[in-house]
């Protein structure tokens, strides 16, 4: 059984260089911090859920609760896959 691993999505101030990135997520696993970074504006006071599911599941997790809108962030909890 996996734990549950707490996943927040945000719009970043943060310089990326030459790179256009203005959204991050960050998925917190025990005592690792695992980050993704994208261009993409929130939609109708939220995020595309779609792309956050998307995101989460290129980091090796999944989502196992709804998404939650609070003060410009999402949060979610999410487990990390099995290994197939």
């Amino acid at each position: 059984m996996n734990s549950p691993c707490v996943a927040i999505c945000q719009l970043t101030d943060q310089p990326q260089g030459d790179f256009d990135v203005n959204t991050e997520l960050l998925v917190l696993e025990e005592r690792e911090i695992h980050v993704a970074t994208w261009d993409a504006e929130p939609r109708d006071g939220g995020f595309d859920i779609h792309v956050l599911n998307d995101r989460v599941d290129s980091l090796g997790f999944m989502v196992v609760t709804g998404w939650q809108f609070l003060d410009g962030r999402a949060y979610a909890v999410v487990e990390r896959r099995p290994a197939i």
